[in-house]
């Protein structure tokens, strides 16, 4: 990657971050455009949640669920103005359940 393209992601990294306005001087036309969103989005992705994180190694556990129309309208408005996930609300939403509920596990 040319030091260039370096700065640019770094900008742009930097931008998507602060939520703020840039201008950097530079036109894009839709394929470089294209061609940084696609490299910003590789460097900013999220990292795994597995036991091995601390190494950027390993990977997290999936589980997939279905919700009530309802609530599934619910966590959409909260994750809205709370400017946070779906995903991070549950599992904040099971560690909190798993953790009043601990005395049921004693006996498993």
């Amino acid at each position: 990657m040319s030091k260039l393209a370096e700065q640019e992601l770094k900008a742009l990294s930097d931008w998507v971050e602060s939520d703020g306005p840039v201008d950097s001087g530079v036109t894009l036309n839709i394929d470089e455009a294209d061609r940084v969103a696609e490299q910003t989005l590789r460097m900013v992705g999220r990292p795994s949640l597995g036991h091995q994180q601390a190494t950027g190694v390993g990977s997290s556990p999936r589980r997939q669920m279905r919700l009530p129309y309802e609530l599934n309208s619910e966590l959409e408005r909260y994750v809205h103005a709370e400017r946070t996930t779906a995903s991070e609300v549950i599992r904040l939403a099971l560690s909190e359940y798993l953790h009043h509920h601990k005395h049921g596990l004693a006996n498993v």
